[in-house]
C-alpha cells in the first residue's frame, strides 16, 4: 500500500516538465539507473495515459547503454502521445547508434513532418544519409541544422566529418576553420585541419595546428609524433610559425590611473608559470628586463649582487641545482642556491620575462610576460627555477580580472568578478593556500584563478578594482568561500553535490534564469532535450558570450578512448562509458568505465573531464550516446554537453547576462549566486614587526 501511495502522490505532484521529487528520481540522481527506470515503469503502469514516465525510463535506459530496451520504451510512450516529434526524433538516434539506419530515417522523417526544421531531427537525418552514403541528402540536412542552430561549432564540426568521408577536402577545410572561429578550444577540430594541411603541403600551417592541439591537450600521441614528422619539412623558423607576443613599451593607462587610485594594501605571494595542478613549471632559464632598471638582491641576505640598466635583457639559468645571474654579456653574476629578489627600480615599475622558444615552461616560451611588484627566485631541486611574484592584493587583482572575464562585458558584472577574486584573494592567504607547500598563496592558473599580469590590464577591469576596493563577500560575518566558473550550462549545482567540495548553504542548486522565474529540476527525458537543444539561460548570451561555451559537442573514436583511458586505468578495450550520479543540476559526479579486463569508477570532477578525450571536457553536464557498427561493435562516441566549469557558485557568463539583459548591479548578482550572503569592506591593516 505504501508503494502505490508513494506512485500516486508522485503522479500527483508531477508536471509537464517531467520533475518529480519521487522515489524514481532520487533512484536516477544516484545513478542506480535501472531501477529507476523500473520505478518510472511502475508509475507508467499507474498512469495509462501518461507518455511523461515512459520517457523518463527510456532516457535511465539510454544511460544506462541498454538502447534497445529504451527504444521499446519510446515506442509505447507514442502510443500515449503520437505526434510528439521529439519522441520520434530520439527513437531515430536510439536506432542510429544501433546502426538501424532504415528505422532511424523513419523516425526522423516522421519527426521532420510533424515538426518542419525540427533541428535535432535534421541532424539525425543528415548522419543516417551520411551512412547510407547518399552526399546530396546528407547535405541538404546538414545545411538546414545549420541554419537552426548557426552559433553551434558542433554543426560545422559535423558538416567537416561528412566533407571527409565524401572526399570534400576543401569544403571540409573551410568548415574546420569556420568551427574554430567559434571554439578555438576544439581541439577534434584542429587535428583533422592538420591533416588536410598536410596533405595540400602546407606543412607551416599543418605544424601550427598540431602545435595549438598540444596547447590544449599536453602529450597528444598524434600531434607529438606529427610536431617531429614535419620539422624537417617547414619552410620558416617555429618563431616565424608561431610568433611570440613582446612586449616594447610600458602599458599606459588612460583615462584611469589605477595606482594612484588604489591604498597600500598585503602583499601576497603567486606562483607564476604553473601547470594545471598549481606548481611550478620546469623553467630552465628565464630571460628577465624592466623598463625602469631593476636590482637583484639575496632574500635571506639583502646583499645587492646586480644593478640592471632599463631595457636590459639579463638571463637566469638553472645549473648545478643552482640559479646562475648572467649579464647580456654572459658575465656570472652569481650562482644562488637560495632565494634572490628581482625588483623593478621604481615603485610603480615592472618586471619582463621575455619569450623564448628554447624555455621548456610553455607559460614563458609563446609570449612575454609582464608583471608589478617584484620576482623571488630560487632553485627547485631537479626541476628549474621557481617563480613567485609578490605583489600587494589590489595590484594582483588588475592582472585577475580581465584573466577571468572579457573586459568589454558589462560593467556590473566586471565588479561582482572584482569582489569574489579579492575573497579568493583573503582566505588563502589567510590559510596559507593549498600551494602553501610551494611557498605561494595562489597560483597563477585556472586551478586557483587566473592572473596574467600588467600587460593584459584593462580600464574597465582596473575601474571594477577600483570601485569595489577592499569589498569582500562574507556569510555570517566571514569570508564566503567565492567559488566561480566561466559558464554552467544553465544550471548551478550545489557544492555538497561534488566529492570534496564541502557544503556551504550559499553554494546551492539553481538554474540560472532571469530573476524572479522558478523552474524546478528536470527529470531525465526533459534533461536530454535540454542539453541538445538551445534553452534559455542567463549564460546564454550570444553576442558577449561565445556560444561554445554554452553548448559543445564532441564525437571521440573508439580506439582513441581506449588509448586515452588506459593511460590512467588499465582497462582494455572500453565496451561502455556509463554516467551514473548525476546533480539535480545534471551534473555528472560519478562515471563508470567498463573494459575488458575491469571496470573503475571515477568520481572526483576533474577526473572524469580529463578522462574522455585527449582534451579535457569542458565540464561535467554531459551525456554520452555509443555509436555502434551492426556486429555491435563501438564504432565512436557522441558527446553533448553544456557550460565550461564546475558549475559550482558565480557563473561568469550568467553574471554577464544578469548585468546586460535585465540592468542587475553588482550586488544584485552576488546575491543571486551565493543568497544569503553580504558585503563587507575590510581594510588593510600593516603588521608590525
Amino acid at each position: 500500500m505504501r508503494g502505490i501511495y508513494l506512485i500516486l502522490l508522485c503522479l500527483l505532484l508531477q508536471s509537464g516538465a517531467g520533475y518529480c521529487a519521487s522515489p524514481a528520481y532520487e533512484l536516477y540522481l544516484k545513478g542506480d539507473l535501472q531501477k529507476a527506470a523500473s520505478a518510472y515503469m511502475a508509475l507508467a503502469a499507474a498512469s495509462p495515459a501518461n507518455p511523461t514516465p515512459l520517457l523518463n525510463a527510456s532516457a535511465c535506459l539510454k544511460q544506462a547503454g541498454l538502447y534497445r530496451r529504451a527504444a521499446r520504451a519510446l515506442v509505447q510512450a507514442l502510443e500515449r502521445d503520437q505526434l510528439n516529434p521529439d519522441i520520434y526524433s530520439e527513437l531515430g538516434w536510439l536506432r542510429f547508434h544501433l546502426a538501424d539506419y532504415e528505422g532511424a530515417r523513419s523516425a526522423f522523417e516522421t519527426a521532420i513532418q510533424i515538426q518542419p526544421l525540427h533541428a535535432r531531427a535534421e541532424l539525425g537525418l543528415a548522419s543516417v544519409y551520411s551512412n547510407l552514403n547518399e552526399k546530396e541528402k546528407t547535405l541538404e540536412h546538414l545545411d538546414k541544422y545549420r541554419q537552426l542552430r548557426p552559433d553551434f561549432a558542433g554543426v560545422d564540426y559535423i558538416l567537416a566529418w561528412n566533407y571527409m568521408n565524401f572526399n570534400m577536402r576543401d569544403e571540409a577545410e573551410k568548415a574546420l576553420i569556420e568551427a574554430l572561429r567559434k571554439d578555438p578550444s576544439f581541439t577534434e577540430a584542429r587535428l583533422p585541419l592538420a591533416g588536410i594541411y598536410a596533405r595540400q603541403g602546407k606543412f607551416n600551417e599543418a605544424w601550427n595546428e598540431y602545435y595549438r592541439v598540444l596547447d590544449y591537450a599536453p602529450g597528444h600521441p598524434i600531434a607529438s609524433k606529427m610536431i617531429k614528422v614535419l620539422e624537417g619539412k617547414l619552410t620558416k623558423q617555429p618563431e616565424e610559425i608561431r610568433p611570440p607576443f613582446r612586449i616594447t613599451k610600458p602599458l599606459v593607462m588612460a583615462p584611469l590611473d589605477a595606482l594612484a587610485k588604489l591604498s597600500p594594501s598585503v602583499k601576497i605571494r603567486v606562483g607564476i608559470g604553473t601547470g594545471n595542478t598549481g606548481k611550478q613549471g620546469r623553467n630552465n632559464f628565464l630571460k628577465i628586463k624592466s623598463f625602469e632598471g631593476m636590482t637583484v638582491t639575496g632574500k635571506a641576505s639583502g646583499k645587492v649582487y646586480a644593478t640592471i640598466p632599463p631595457d636590459e635583457t639579463w638571463t637566469a639559468v638553472y645549473e648545478d641545482g643552482k640559479v646562475t645571474l648572467k649579464g647580456p654579456d654572459g658575465t656570472v653574476y652569481g650562482h644562488f642556491s637560495g632565494h634572490i629578489l628581482v625588483k623593478p627600480a621604481k615603485p610603480e615599475g615592472s618586471v619582463i620575462f621575455e619569450a623564448s622558444a628554447k624555455i621548456k615552461n610553455p607559460w614563458f616560451r609563446g609570449g612575454d610576460r609582464q608583471y608589478r611588484g617584484y620576482m623571488e627566485l630560487y632553485p627547485i631541486a631537479g626541476r628549474g627555477i621557481g617563480v613567485v611574484n609578490v605583489i600587494a592584493a589590489e595590484l594582483y587583482l588588475l592582472g585577475v580580472v580581465p584573466s577571468e572575464v572579457a573586459p568589454q562585458w558589462p560593467y556590473e558584472s566586471l565588479k561582482s568578478q572584482a569582489v569574489i577574486a579579492r575573497t579568493q584573494v583573503l582566505i588563502r592567504r589567510a590559510h596559507g593556500g593549498v600551494h602553501k607547500a610551494e611557498g605561494y598563496h595562489l597560483c597563477d592558473g585556472q586551478h586557483c584563478q587566473a592572473y596574467k599580469g600588467e600587460s593584459i590590464e584593462a580600464n574597465t577591469t582596473d575601474r571594477a578594482v577600483v570601485d569595489t576596493e577592499g569589498e569582500i563577500l562574507t556569510y555570517h560575518g566571514r569570508p564566503a568561500y567565492t567559488f566561480y566558473h566561466s559558464n554552467c550550462g544553465g544550471w548551478i549545482q550545489a557544492s555538497k553535490e561534488v566529492t570534496g567540495w564541502g557544503d556551504s548553504p550559499y553554494l546551492v542548486t539553481k538554474p540560472d534564469i532571469a530573476p524572479g522565474r522558478h523552474e524546478d529540476p528536470l527529470g531525465p527525458w526533459d534533461f536530454n532535450l535540454w542539453l541538445t537543444g538551445n534553452p534559455d539561460a542567463n549564460c546564454n548570451y550570444p553576442g558577449r558570450v561565445r556560444s561554445s561555451e554554452f553548448r559543445w559537442m564532441k564525437i571521440i573514436r573508439q580506439k582513441d578512448m581506449t588509448f586515452r583511458v588506459n593511460k590512467d586505468y588499465a582497462v582494455g578495450e572500453i565496451t561502455d562509458i556509463i554516467p551514473l550520479r548525476r546533480s539535480p543540476s545534471g551534473n555528472v559526479n560519478s562515471l563508470r568505465l567498463v573494459g575488458k579486463k575491469k571496470t573503475v569508477t571515477i568520481t572526483r570532477e576533474h577526473l572524469i573531464r580529463n578522462i574522455l578525450g585527449f582534451s579535457s571536457l569542458k565540464s561535467t553536464l554531459f551525456e554520452i550516446e555509443i555509436n555502434r557498427f551492426k556486429n555491435g561493435k563501438i564504432r565512436n562516441y557522441w558527446i553533448y554537453g553544456g557550460g565550461w566549469g564546475h558549475a559550482i557558485g558565480l557563473c561568469q557568463s550568467g553574471a554577464a547576462g544578469l548585468a546586460g539583459k535585465y540592468n542587475m548591479d553588482y550586488k544584485g548578482i552576488l546575491d543571486f549566486y551565493f543568497p544569503g550572503t553580504s558585503i563587507r569592506h575590510i581594510k588593510y591593516v600593516k603588521k608590525h614587526k
